[in-house]
């Protein structure tokens, strides 16, 4: 992307905010503040030419993500906060930086900082959820190479597919790892099963989600090709857990997820205004705005769904 479409750039991502802000005028507002501190270091990033269209959080290269969950009715987002001439290894650095700048001290274990030998495939990623009671923030943070998860005991670690290999850790500032996220390939049912049992959950609410968002019944794959994996902790235990697919080819364009994410919701009395407002109008046809689609179940028994969308 050349220097003169930034500020097109700049308005695709005002335009959600500016939607959002509808709804949710504080909320939208101290989120739009939180991304200008995160976003400092692309904004005045010495590649210019490239500095909207590197990333690799979502499948254009835009360095913001916004989300939508079933869970609340929070403004959600997910951003670089380096610019593409910084080096993997250097990101987490700079991702504690812009919490400074956001008044937040953040509490990395060792385990997870970079070293000089690990290979890293994102360095890490800064997200920030705005609602009513406040402002959260949390790091992702690449796991590459790391080979013993430190946040896992042992115990749960043996009831889980050992085919899973894990890639991120959500770290919450105060409270240190709060989620784990792996990847599995092409999943069986008994695997999505025991992984679920193993963390005393249910693991019927994901089964079904999976065949009414792909539109595929089980056939002893919940997902042909890669799936992730996600497990949520709290209070010494797992809380929730369920199944992240990128849109694109697996549920087809813009208006086919969306046609999906709104059946699922309609069928649960879930609330989408947040995801309208994050959504705007569907032009196109073609895999583009949507990203990853997570849908699991918490410890509670209820199902729940996370759509992820580039401005």
């Amino acid at each position: 992307m050349s220097r003169t479409n930034v500020p097109e750039v700049r308005a695709a991502l005002d335009a959600v905010l500016n939607r959002l802000k509808v709804m949710h005028p504080d909320a939208a507002g101290r989120a739009a503040r939180a991304l200008d501190a995160v976003l400092a270091a692309t904004r005045v990033s010495i590649w210019p030419e490239v500095a909207w269209r590197w990333s690799g959080l979502t499948n254009t290269g835009f360095p913001v993500e916004f989300s939508w969950s079933s869970l609340d009715s929070a403004v959600r987002w997910t951003a670089e906060a380096a610019g593409p001439e910084s080096g993997e290894s250097q990101r987490l650095d700079a991702a504690l930086r812009a919490l400074e700048r956001l008044g937040i001290a953040a509490d990395v274990p060792g385990w997870l900082t970079p070293s000089p030998d690990r290979t890293l495939r994102f360095g890490a990623w800064l997200g920030g959820r705005h609602d009513a009671s406040g402002d959260r923030y949390k790091l992702y943070i690449d796991l590459a190479g790391i080979h013993e998860l430190e946040s896992l005991q042992a115990d749960l670690l043996r009831r889980i597919p050992s085919r899973i290999v894990w890639r991120m850790a959500g770290v919450d500032p105060k409270a240190g790892v709060s989620e784990l996220y792996g990847r599995l390939l092409r999943p069986k049912i008994w695997e999505i099963e025991r992984l679920l049992a193993g963390c005393e959950l249910d693991a019927d609410p994901v089964l079904a989600m999976a065949g009414r968002l792909t539109g595929r019944a089980p056939d002893g794959l919940v997902l042909t090709g890669a799936a992730g994996i996600s497990l949520a902790f709290g209070e010494g235990r797992v809380v929730a857990a369920g199944c992240f697919i990128q849109s694109g080819s697996r549920l087809g364009g813009d208006p086919s997820v969306a046609r999906r994410v709104y059946r699922v919701a309609a069928e649960h009395g879930w609330s989408t205004k947040v995801y309208d407002a994050v959504l705007g109008q569907v032009t196109s046809s073609r895999p583009g705005r949507h990203g990853m689609i997570g849908f699991g179940v918490s410890a509670g028994g209820d199902p729940w769904l996370q759509v992820g969308l580039r401005p």
